[in-house]
């Protein structure tokens, strides 16, 4: 009995001591399996980050020994509490033997929902040099311990980086000496299977800045959060002006500072749109463009070149800058086969063709555009510059009026629109040469135009016609126009001109002088054989849409009128005092004549003529002419 007592205390003990190892085990188990608090830990992750650079904080911690460590819930927040990155749960997979620290143990990771966003800065702690208060400054980052990693293997499952968001993403991770490098990274984006991207990044925490290079065939839309996450919308302003229907492919490498202070901001891009698509509505085949960004602040953008294909051809280049620092976006387009209409659109200035008359072309012509506009503020007539050219040798219409073949200079500036050197001919003969400008006014709604204008041979049916003036068909003119009116709902009493004008033509056969020609066939039988040919010159004015001839002169093969003309363009009345004689007064027939003619002419052929242009009352005035004008009427 006296050795079964010990034996009996000491299997007591043995007992107790099993149990109580159960119960820890147990409860090693429970924490391996549902974790342990992280504010169990929070001291330990304080102490190892300052608190000027932020704080992490995890929900809880737990260890499984298929999965190794397990974090949840776990948020790294800046000094005013705002989180920079997140995410749901990661696992990290250790390797069990060998010594060193936790980190050079690492061999893999899984994070689910993970959140990286940007970091933002008030207008306060902007850098400017017109600054006049204290910049708060960036946290010195060069005692941030860096963990070494040895080739880790990343899964990130649901992935928010700076607005980048993806299905998946895997990749390898290795850190040492203060940079963190993520290499072959691939990034499965949701929707259409082409979309994917690759990438190789670089986390440089000491020097502040991330470098990463990232290619793939992906929706231009994609990148948008990338832009607005640095902070740059300029760039996600106009790659959203592409309207693609299929993916593109992109190659994009920047380099980014977390410090504002060091304004740090390089990237280039090169896209290509091999399956079509729009560019502010202009329709185009192919696509590709060059985007480079230097500076954060005061950054310059250019996107250069742009090149729109169609058919397999070229149809513009352009090249597009955006300078913040003088607030100007600078563009230059040379088109081959866009109309000038799309160029406009290509540069995205429509106040510049809303107030004056179209330009179409039968095709495209060939027309280069080189000047500037504002970026941020308001765009108006007089805050676009720009200068070019434009050649259609295949025709096109200015406005209603048609050319068979056109050149000038473009220019815009002070909110003038000017055509310069210009150089046309018309479908039905003869050459227009001249100036022509258009001073839009503030509202865009209207302008002022101002034409000097010199005609040669100029078809006066293919000017005249388009604006309802068709009675001079057959008629051609040459001289010059000096003409100034507004393109509004005061045209044509706005008109102002002055003009010295040779007509040739058929002009007594015109509607105009019907009456005439009726007026004198009852009294000179086969008058209207005799007035096929003649010239007409206009010399005058024109005030308020009223023409001023004072010595019309028009001059017939047998006949011939002068005597002063007025015409009312916007009433369309005619109002005129002329004397019919013999023969052209340079002729030599109607120099002998016109003398034993005078007491005919003055007292018999003296007219009035009155009434709209195309069909106006002719009627003689003179006593003598009304008296024998009645007993001609009589039985």
């Amino acid at each position: 009995m006296a050795l079964l007592r010990p034996l009996l205390q000491g299997l007591h003990a043995l007992l107790w001591l099993v149990g109580f190892l159960a119960v820890l085990a147990i409860l090693a188990l429970c924490a391996a399996a549902y974790g342990i608090p992280g504010a169990w830990l929070q001291g330990f992750v304080d102490d190892a980050i300052p608190a000027d650079f932020g704080r992490l904080t995890v929900e809880r911690v737990a260890f499984r020994p298929g999965g190794g460590l397990v974090l949840m819930e776990v948020a790294f927040r800046d000094p005013g509490g705002k989180v920079l990155g997140s995410f749901s749960r990661g696992a990290f997979g250790l390797r069990l033997m060998g010594g060193g620290p936790f980190a050079e143990r690492l061999r893999d990771a899984t994070v689910d929902d993970l959140y990286v966003a940007q970091i933002e800065y008030g207008e306060e702690e902007t850098p400017s040099a017109d600054a006049g208060g204290e910049e708060k400054p960036f946290p010195d980052l060069s005692g941030v311990p860096v963990p070494q990693f040895r080739n880790v293997r990343l899964t990130l499952n649901r992935p928010d980086i700076l607005e980048i968001k993806a299905l998946r993403l895997t990749g390898n991770l290795t850190g040492e000496g203060g940079t963190l490098r993520f290499r072959n990274l691939r990034a499965e984006v949701e929707g259409d299977a082409r979309q994917h991207i690759d990438a190789d990044v670089v986390v440089d925490i000491h020097d502040a800045k991330v470098s990463a290079t990232i290619r793939g065939f992906l929706m231009q839309t994609r990148l948008n959060g990338l832009w607005r996450a640095i902070d740059f919308p300029i760039i996600e302003e106009y790659s959203n002006n592409f309207a693609l229907k299929a993916p593109a492919w992109g190659d994009c490498a920047f380099t980014v500072g977390f410090d504002p202070a060091r304004d740090l901001f390089d990237l280039r891009i090169d896209l290509v749109s091999a399956e079509g698509g729009t560019y502010l509505g202009v329709p185009f085949d192919e696509a590709q463009c060059t985007i480079r960004t230097s500076g954060m602040w005061d950054s310059v953008t250019d996107i250069a070149p742009l090149v729109i294909r169609r058919g397999g051809d070229i149809a513009a280049i352009a090249a597009l800058r955006f300078h913040i620092p003088s607030d100007r976006f600078v563009f230059r387009v040379e088109s081959k086969a866009l109309s000038p209409a799309e160029c406009f659109r290509i540069i995205d200035a429509p106040s510049v063709t809303e107030a004056i008359p179209a330009l179409a072309c039968a095709a495209p012509p060939f027309l280069t555009l080189a000047g500037s506009l504002p970026l941020y503020a308001e765009t108006t007539p007089a805050s676009v510059n720009f200068q070019g050219y434009v050649e259609a040798p295949a025709g096109c219409t200015v406005g209603p009026v048609p050319l068979a073949s056109a050149s000038a200079t473009l220019a815009m500036t002070n909110g003038v629109f000017a055509l310069r050197g210009l150089r046309a001919t018309l479908p039905q003969g003869g050459k227009v040469s001249g100036e022509v400008s258009f001073a839009i006014s503030a509202s865009g709604d209207y302008a002022d135009c101002s034409a000097a204008v010199r005609l040669d041979e100029a078809s006066l049916g293919d000017l005249l016609t388009p604006f309802g003036l068709d009675s001079l068909t057959n008629s051609v003119a040459t001289g010059f126009i000096d003409l100034r009116a507004r393109t509004d709902e005061t045209f044509p009493e706005s008109i102002h001109a002055e003009y010295d004008v040779t007509l040739s033509g058929n002009l007594f056969r015109l509607p105009l002088f019907a009456g005439l020609t009726n007026l004198l066939a009852e009294h000179i039988p086969g008058v209207s054989a005799i007035t096929d040919s003649s010239v007409a010159r206009l010399v005058g004015t024109a005030d308020a849409g009223v023409f001023d001839i004072p010595d019309f002169r028009l001059d017939g093969d047998l006949l011939a009128i002068e005597g002063p003309a007025r015409y009312d363009l916007p009433a369309d009345a005619l109002a005129a005092q002329v004397t019919a004689g013999n023969f052209k007064r340079d002729s030599v027939m109607g120099t002998l004549t016109r003398w034993a003619t005078v007491p005919v002419n003055r007292f018999l052929w003296r007219v009035n003529v009155s009434g709209p242009i195309a069909n106006p009352a002719w009627k003689i005035t003179t006593f003598v002419g009304r008296f024998l004008d009645k007993a001609l009427g009589e039985d």
